[in-house]
């Protein structure tokens, strides 16, 4: 009976081991896809047609926190799984490492939900208030607003870069623990952890939902005064799709992993397989939680036109530039080829015409040297 249920522990175990082997392949997946579809946001939104919006500006930013806060805890789960032989965290390599690691994820993390908030909020703005576009809302005024939020949230987070981590001396050497201080454990998980939650996911979501709920309820209720065509309806539908998407992907993707770290993560077991399931769960809500900062790129391109004929023209572009530069590679072979061929002729030319010359000179010699002999004979 004991070793039945050994068996049955033995290979829950190693079920969960590769369950979390294959996340952290996914984790780093993630890292790769997001990284390439944030890249190509900020390329298509910063196009001609699109750049002078005001929304555009915003999610530029969006696209570049997503980015940064994608290679802290995705390259750690894979570091930590795959990698590292003991499972040790990528950020305790060094004191460094732990302090500006988790200082650039929860800056990005929070500055790219609070973009995003401040994208509906404009919106909300520019429908209740007529004149919020002209004083408030213009496109040189939404940099000093990226500036603001950037700087409350750099400030907001300082402390992780003075506070996190200690370095614990041993005989067998120095090591580093992150994610807690000298007298408390608890510092980030789950005390800083719970601001985050309201900074980084309640109070966007909040402003989020309401904003984005006005803006829809207006653009159905001048659709309808208006009765609009067919085109305008589509426009109308295209707009609350994607109001709705990227709220709800947003909320859906993130409250969950926070809900865990701040009531869930310290209550679990730390016995040997208790350990491998927080892990497993770990490694899980935070997969679900960075896809929603992975697949902004697919949102754009699903919900928004003028994001995929941008697109089209820039995968065109690439193309034409591709066959253009194969064309002049082959038109500049053939042209030297040519002139080589040319080259050729006239050296060949040349070369004709001084052995050509070099016959007559020598006939003419020989020529002399006979008219000589015929002289001194007839003398």
């Amino acid at each position: 009976m004991n070793s039945s249920v050994a068996i049955h522990q033995i290979e829950m175990l190693n079920r969960s081991s590769l369950i979390i082997r294959c996340l952290s392949i996914y984790a780093l997946i993630l890292v790769i896809v997001g990284t390439l579809g944030n890249l190509l946001t900020i390329i298509i939104v910063c196009r001609r047609n699109l750049r002078r919006y005001v929304t555009m500006r915003y999610l530029v930013v969006v696209s570049v926190c997503d980015i940064i806060s994608l290679y802290g805890w995705n390259l750690n789960n894979f570091y930590k799984f795959t990698i590292s032989q003991n499972r040790g965290n990528l950020e305790e390599l060094s004191l460094i490492h732990c302090r500006v690691m988790s200082y650039l994820t929860f800056v990005g993390l929070q500055l790219s939900s609070w973009c995003l908030a401040a994208v509906s909020l404009d919106r909300c703005l520019s429908l209740y208030f007529l004149t919020w576009k002209q004083n408030y809302g213009r496109l040189s005024r939404a940099k000093y607003h990226i500036a603001f939020l950037a700087c409350i949230c750099l400030l907001l987070n300082s402390h992780i870069l003075f506070l996190n981590g200690y370095r614990i001396h041993s005989n067998n050497g120095t090591t580093t623990k992150c994610y807690a201080t000298r007298t408390n454990p608890n510092y980030i998980y789950p005390q800083w952890e719970r601001i985050h939650l309201v900074v980084y996911n309640l109070c966007p979501f909040s402003i989020m939902c309401l904003c984005n709920a006005y803006t829809i309820y207006a653009t159905v209720r001048s659709a309808r005064i208006r009765m609009p065509t067919t085109e305008q309806l589509s426009r109308h539908r295209q707009l609350s799709v994607m109001l709705m998407i990227v709220t709800f992907v947003f909320v859906f993707l993130t409250l969950p992993s926070c809900i865990y770290y701040v009531f869930f993560r310290h209550r679990m077991l730390t016995k040997r397989h208790s350990r491998l399931y927080r892990h497993m769960v770990q490694i899980s809500l935070g997969s679900v939680q960075f896809t929603a900062h992975a697949i902004n790129f697919f949102l754009y391109c699903f919900s928004t036109r003028n994001f995929r004929h941008e697109l089209r023209d820039f995968l065109r572009e690439i193309c034409f530039y591709i066959i253009k530069s194969k064309r002049t590679t082959a038109t500049a072979k053939d042209l030297s080829t040519t002139e080589l061929k040319k080259q050729y002729l006239m050296k060949s030319r040349h070369n004709n015409q001084e052995s050509t010359l070099e016959d007559q000179q020598t006939g003419q010699q020989y020529a002399l040297k006979d008219m000589q002999t015929v002289l001194i004979n007839e003398q």
